[in-house]
């Protein structure tokens, strides 16, 4: 593992947002969408917050690999990896966020709020690292 690299990645993806995530479909072709990330502090673990009845989580339930990518003009970070899904109160309750209130709310993504049976966690650990980062690039695998 490039330390110096992946310190810098910990830095940068505090501040996305946002992600590509990509799974495989169901007749073997990936398929990326769109997905909030929820308080990243590091690329070895991300949270993201989804709706059992997705089609994410139903191929996430047939193949756990996925792939993950934020990247800005300059910067690149590509994570591959394995997802659990979790849908137990407990961990609903803590990485739930002010801005899915709004959504349950607005947009009856998650009418029931935190206690919304449809609504999941994918907790993605990372495999794999490719990086570009202030002109230097790296590739590594964690452990």
């Amino acid at each position: 593992m490039n330390k110096k690299m992946f310190e810098k990645a910990n830095k940068l993806i505090r501040t996305f947002a946002y992600a590509g995530f990509g799974v495989m479909d169901e007749n073997g072709y990936p398929s990326i969408s769109a997905i909030s990330l929820l308080n990243p502090e590091t690329i070895s673990e991300l949270y993201f917050a989804t709706t059992m009845d997705s089609n994410k989580v139903k191929r996430l339930q047939k193949n756990n690999k996925a792939s993950i990518n934020c990247y800005t003009s300059t910067n690149n970070i590509t994570l591959v990896g394995e997802t659990e899904l979790f849908s137990d109160q407990e961990t609903k309750s803590k990485y739930w966020e002010n801005w899915q209130d709004w959504i349950a709310l607005g947009q009856d993504v998650y009418p029931g709020g935190v206690s919304d049976p449809n609504y999941c966690y994918i907790k993605f650990t990372t495999k794999r690292v490719a990086l570009w980062i202030d002109e230097e690039g790296a590739e590594f695998t964690l452990d």
